[in-house]
């Protein structure tokens, strides 16, 4: 028997990581039963704390034992946490893991936690996906690898594990989903309380959403009533909340339709709340089937099957991974999915036949019995106990400290000047200190710029504020590009349109426009699609810093469209009239403005995407210019007659990008010392001592000369200052031992 004073005397406690809302049935509701019955194990006197996930901006009524919060999509929290965690009294971690829980692409914000922590790390695995894509893979893998423990809930994921992800068995640990530990009651003690005293129910309790198959349910009702008029099926949960946001009630909606269509308003029930622990128990006690018909088959785990079972409940369920394992040997019945015939079948079968029916319910409560709270918390404590004894003590330190990177030590962007320089119609071409001057109008590189530090803004802090000014944004665009066969270079104030627009600002809206269509958001990319096709083939561009932007626009639409032939040979023409203009020496004079270093992230891009060595040894050789022209990413000279000695924000952003792309192509952590150098250029490392970012507006300034500060904040300034610090959060999250590829820049 497990003696917690001797196994945890030298402990000091366990840190969960995860959802921790009792109310929401799934990863929630498993993280929070774990977390107190862990408690109960390790004493009071150990601390048992939660690091909680939000992911909406007014947050949770967390309980007392939550003492962090991470808001999902700022990375900077991450860091934040791992920090706290590293100087709290404990002594291992517990990560509740699925992929909807955390923010970035497939969860990847998570990895700039566990990079930095300084504790063992045990990963309980809600979601084993076998079909996996290139970003989930790399973020499971390396989460996989920085783990002493991965703990599964079934033989299935076992398998998984070792044969797609090739973790060693001895690193996995299958312990069952815990239940809780109710009496083997029949279910007429508790159907008076809900009404259904002398009627068969059954229940399908959980978030709704369309993969849960209750339409089918439904479906199969009427010949389970015809026979059994006495039935009432009981839908017990609210609607999940990213269905919410994304299409409201209207799933609930349908099946409420379809349940009047047939006939039944007197056979179901819809229950649309949330239910505290002992309520929902007292449903499942009063069911006497339970109901799973759900559609994805490729479930490793499911708490509604769990607590059913350990309920002692008759199941009936679609066969899903974790289904099929719990529910052989006769302790529930399978039906295909999609097969309303089925379901009434086995339904009928078992209401019919008591003796089966209470047989199977025996069969599943007994099988439950070392799946209680308790004993799997018990193992759980043996298993940390375990891992701590056999890692090194080691030192807390700040995470800020260890690597050039990491979000701690970087400013977090911010969108208010931004938003200060626009208006309904778009953002201004000049300001006049921090005030927008709007003699100058509305441009088109203006307006596809500030989409590209938009969609990157949103992305890394998820304010819809910033969804809103790139609508605007595109609808400037949208003005100004028509049919792409005469795109105007802007607007004036009054509305009127500019002239032609030059090559440059055609390239920056290619650059913007495929940016949105890879990277935005879904309401905001089928229009950038349609501007990016009308524009194309009019955008034929032959000096070097349009066929740069072309280059990155035309790489950004690929990577969402890699099947896309015309865009691809687009980029080809475009990267090889830049690659040829790069050979020349003087291409930096050639190139001819302040985003010079946009010709390096270029190449750099083009080469990945086209597979040519040859422009990848030669964005590689550039990048010693670069560094060069710079002293390392420490003085940003504008180019050409510069008589006032101007240094720009511009040439600083460029550099951080093309650096940045350079390190998603080659993992080189040389390359992390210049980029720290350029950030810190920003917030006052620089020949002036004067931070560029203010910190005040959220704006910066547009140069630094001999005399000092331009104290104008423009548009361009702001946005590729925006667009850098963005880069920076990322690339803060990523890690040399993560593999390359061409996405979006």
């Amino acid at each position: 028997m497990f003696n917690r004073t001797e196994t945890w005397q030298r402990a000091r406690g366990v840190a969960f990581v995860g959802n921790y809302l009792p109310r929401v049935c799934g990863i929630a509701t498993f993280t929070f039963d774990l977390a107190e019955a862990v408690a109960k194990q390790v004493g009071k006197d150990q601390p048992v704390i939660v690091t909680a996930m939000n992911d909406q901006p007014e947050g949770y009524a967390y309980p007392e034992r939550v003492k962090f919060e991470v808001r999902q999509e700022h990375l900077l929290d991450y860091s934040r946490a791992a920090d706290f965690l590293n100087f709290s009294h404990i002594d291992v971690i517990n990560l509740q893991h699925e992929y909807g829980i955390f923010g970035g692409e497939w969860g990847s914000n998570l990895l700039a936690l566990v990079r930095d922590l300084h504790r063992p790390l045990v990963t309980t695995c809600h979601t084993i996906v076998e079909d996996l894509e290139p970003v989930q893979e790399d973020v499971f893998k390396e989460l996989a690898a920085r783990s002493a423990k991965l703990i599964v809930m079934s033989k299935k994921a076992v398998r998984l594990l070792e044969e797609i992800y090739a973790v060693n068995r001895d690193k996995i640990v299958v312990v069952p989903h815990g239940i809780h530990d109710v009496p083997f009651v029949d279910p007429n003690y508790y159907k008076d309380k809900f009404g259904v005293e002398g009627r068969n129910m059954l229940l399908t309790f959980g978030l709704l959403h369309e993969n849960k198959g209750i339409e089918y349910m439904i479906e199969a009702l009427p010949a389970v009533v015809e026979r059994h008029p006495e039935t009432t099926y009981l839908i017990l949960g609210t609607t999940h909340p990213n269905v919410v946001a994304a299409e409201g009630e209207a799933y609930r909606l349908r099946l409420q339709r379809r349940v009047r269509e047939l006939g039944l308003e007197e056979h179901v029930l819809f229950h649309p709340r949330f239910v505290e622990l002992e309520e929902l128990l007292e449903y499942i006690g009063a069911s006497d089937i339970c109901v799973t018909p759900y559609l994805a088959l490729k479930q490793i785990t499911s708490g509604a099957l769990t607590y059913a079972m350990g309920s002692g409940k008759a199941v009936v369920s679609t066969p899903y991974w974790h289904a099929e394992e719990l529910l052989a040997d006769g302790r529930g019945r399978l039906v295909p999915v999609r097969d309303p015939k089925a379901l009434a079948r086995e339904i009928l079968d078992l209401l019919d036949n008591r003796v089966k029916l209470n047989a199977m319910r025996k069969k599943a409560y007994l099988y439950c019995r070392n799946m209680t709270w308790s004993a799997v918390a018990s193992v759980y404590v043996k298993l940390f106990d375990e891992v701590r004894s056999r890692l090194p003590k080691t030192i807390p330190t700040a995470s800020a400290m260890r690597r050039p990177l990491v979000p701690t030590n970087l400013p977090l962007p911010r969108l208010d000047h931004l938003i200060r320089l626009s208006d309904d119609t778009g953002v201004a071409h000049h300001a006049s200190h921090t005030v927008p001057d709007w003699r100058y109008g509305y441009r088109m590189e203006d307006a596809a710029a500030a989409i590209v530090a938009c969609v990157k803004f949103l992305k890394l802090l998820a304010d819809e504020r910033a969804a809103h000014l790139a609508e605007t944004c595109l609808g400037l665009l949208h003005i100004l590009i028509g049919d792409g066969t005469n795109p105007s270079e802007g607007l004036q104030y009054t509305r009127a349109r500019m002239s032609e627009a030059s090559q440059p600002s055609v390239s920056r809206a290619i650059w913007g426009l495929g940016y949105v269509v890879a990277q935005g958001p879904p309401t905001l990319a089928p229009v950038a699609n349609d501007l990016f096709q009308n524009l194309l083939p009019h955008a034929s561009l032959d000096d070097l810093r349009g066929c740069g932007y072309a280059t990155l626009g035309a790489n950004n639409y690929l990577s969402r469209f890699p099947g896309a032939s015309d865009v691809r040979r687009y980029l080809a023409r475009h990267a090889e009239i830049l690659r040829s203009g790069c050979e020349s020496s003087d291409w930096i004079a050639r190139w001819d403005a302040s985003d010079w270093p946009v010709a390096v992230q270029a190449l750099t891009i083009a080469a990945t995407r086209l597979g040519s060595e040859e422009t990848r040894k030669l964005a590689r050789n550039l990048v010693g210019e670069l560094l060069d022209v710079t002293s390392n990413g420490t003085v940003f000279h504008r180019p050409g007659e510069n008589p006032d000695e101007e240094e720009l924000p511009v040439s600083a952003a460029t550099f951080i990008e093309a650096l940045g792309a350079v390190f998603y192509d080659e993992r080189d952590r040389a390359l992390l010392g210049p980029i720290r150098a350029a950030a810190d250029w920003f917030l006052g490392d620089n020949r002036k001592g004067t931070a560029i970012y203010d910190f005040s507006t959220g704006g910066c300034h547009d140069a630094v000369t001999a005399s000092g500060l331009n104290r104008n904040q423009g548009t361009e300034a702001t946005v590729f200052c925006l667009i850098a610090f963005s880069t920076l959060h990322r690339l803060a999250g990523m890690d040399a031992s993560e593999g390359s590829g061409a996405g979006s820049k």
